[in-house]
């Protein structure tokens, strides 16, 4: 039951992350140079689980990335979901053996409910993309009387 849970939810996120996807080049971040040198990187937490939260409450969490290849990482761009869910990412490349934290700010304000949040980051990866994943519940307060 909780593989169809979670299945169920990658699903869903993926229908949400391509309504809201912005449009034009992917790569626009890493020069096709770049595309064509590429390594394999390591997510060491793929997936963030806030658990629930108030309404209007943010979330910060630190996500780790490690170069695995022989060749420098680039994240050559990096965008949430929505924009609620920003992405901070190093600028510079990562070397390889070398780690680097990804910081993901998610602003609750709006939102209700169950929330399945992507960052997507453009790297110089075969597959050129990798993508962390934030969800938890946000609660909205009972207003007093």
């Amino acid at each position: 039951m909780k593989k169809i849970v979670v299945f169920a939810c990658i699903v869903l996120l993926g229908a949400t992350f391509q309504s809201c996807r912005k449009k034009g080049n992917p790569y626009a971040g890493i020069p096709s140079s770049v595309l064509k040198d590429t390594t394999t990187v390591e997510i060491l937490e793929r997936t963030f689980n806030f658990d629930t939260i108030n309404q209007d409450d943010t979330v910060v969490h630190i996500f780790k990335v490690k170069n695995t290849g022989a060749k420098n990482l680039i994240i050559g761009n990096a965008f949430g979901s929505c924009g609620c869910t920003v992405p901070e990412w190093p600028k510079e490349p990562v070397a390889p053996g070398a780690e680097a934290s990804i910081r993901v700010k998610f602003n609750s304000a709006g939102k209700e409910g169950e929330q399945n949040k992507a960052v997507t980051l453009q790297v110089n990866t075969i597959s050129h993309s990798e993508q962390l994943l934030l969800n938890g519940f946000v609660r909205v307060p009972k207003k007093e009387k």
